[in-house]
């Protein structure tokens, strides 16, 4: 698992007022909280943004720098304004590496363009399940999981315990919940016998 490293200033200011002129000077508020207590922070726009495209979506571990000291974490929460795309506030939880953390870690589908299903069978896929909890020692974190279906056939499932085990970590949840499946096109069948009734019915009688 690669650590990024991140530095981050103390924030002494509150207040809506404080957090848009921080903003406005390049400055984006955010908390660290963990056993040692909550500590409201700064980063720098430009370096917070290269750290979060670094973590792509996936699970990292962050160290930051706070006033010198590090501090070993993990992204809990990102907030953007959407319309002007901007960063509004981060938090990042404190972890230990001696002791098992929770995390979120993307699922994502690989060998689709030779999914049998889709290729041979005129299935469809749904993605129903976008990412996992998983428990484990920071060291064991999982950037991802990834799923192969390039042998899904048309009515096969994929269930979080259909997945290969991973060295040091554990799924949490139902292991009977479904994370893909390869359905046949029951919809456009329907509707395409809908059309032909519906054709039929309106057709002039002689």
């Amino acid at each position: 698992m690669e650590r990024l490293e991140l530095v981050a200033t103390e924030r002494k200011e509150f207040g809506r007022g404080a957090m848009r002129r921080a903003r406005k000077q390049g400055k984006i508020p955010g908390v660290l909280y963990g056993e040692s207590g909550n500590f409201p922070i700064y980063f720098a726009d430009g370096e917070l943004r290269s750290a979060l495209r670094r973590i792509s979506g996936g699970a990292a571990l962050i160290s930051l720098d706070v006033g010198g000291k590090e501090r070993l974490s993990v992204l809990a929460d990102c907030q953007r304004n959407c319309i002007v795309d901007s960063l509004v506030h981060v938090d990042f939880h404190e972890v230990s590496m001696r002791k098992k953390m929770h995390a979120h870690v993307p699922v994502a589908l690989f060998g689709a363009e030779e999914c049998a299903g889709v290729k041979t069978e005129n299935g469809v896929l749904e993605f129903l399940c976008h990412s996992l909890e998983v428990r484990c020692l920071p060291k064991d974190l999982p950037a991802g999981c990834s799923v192969d279906i390039s042998g899904l056939h048309v009515g096969q499932i994929v269930h979080v315990r259909d997945l290969p085990p991973m060295d040091g970590v554990e799924f949490l949840g139902s292991p009977d919940l479904v994370i893909v499946v390869c359905s046949a096109m029951k919809v456009q069948e329907e509707s395409t016998a809908g059309t032909a009734a519906e054709s039929a019915n309106a057709a002039p009688k002689a």
